[in-house]
């Protein structure tokens, strides 16, 4: 692995950290500066509900100035050994007000974030036989319309582009590799 030194943080924000470090180029030798965003790993989770339902959110986004269909989301407040977990759990009550058995909730994967400029991972999960237990905890500045979908009506938005946050939409494609 080649070592990146003289890390600086440029730039902090809420979200992320723009920052820059220094890394010798292997053919060159060479040291070159390099600019990435540090952020807090992310989680989402495909939430199945006892009748097989996918639940999915309608949010705003202001980065492309209109809705997105999603599955629930958020960042990872803290560290340690269950906190990518903890962080589901929470995101499903927090925007959706539904919750089930930790237990039934799996891991699906890990991906990066962007690997050409973020430093942070994204966990995928499954929660199944999900149901609604409590009002929604919307964050300030959410507004989520609930939608409950077939898998098969899923698979539909995710082919005609939909679902269209890549994140979401590896997360949806591995749980129907797996699920069928």
């Amino acid at each position: 692995m080649k070592e990146r030194k003289n890390w600086k943080d440029l730039f902090p924000t809420p979200i992320y950290t723009l920052a820059s470090f220094d890394i010798k180029l292997p053919r060159s030798e060479k040291e070159k500066t390099y600019y990435v965003l540090k952020s807090r790993n992310w989680v989402n989770v495909v939430p199945v509900t006892k009748t097989g339902e996918i639940l999915l959110i309608k949010q705003y986004r202001h980065g492309i100035g209109e809705d997105s269909l999603e599955i629930p989301g958020g960042i990872v407040d803290e560290e340690g050994p269950d906190s990518e977990l903890t962080s589901v759990i929470r995101e499903l009550r927090e925007e959706t007000g539904y919750a089930t058995d930790p237990n039934k909730i799996k891991l699906l994967s890990k991906f990066s974030g962007n690997p050409a400029m973020f430093t942070n991972w994204s966990y995928s999960y499954v929660a199944y036989d999900v149901e609604p237990v409590h009002d929604v905890e919307f964050d300030e500045g959410e507004d989520i319309e609930i939608v409950l979908k077939s898998p098969k009506e899923v698979k539909r938005l995710l082919l005609d582009g939909t679902i269209h946050h890549p994140h979401m939409a590896a997360a949806l494609g591995i749980y129907f590799l797996l699920e069928g």
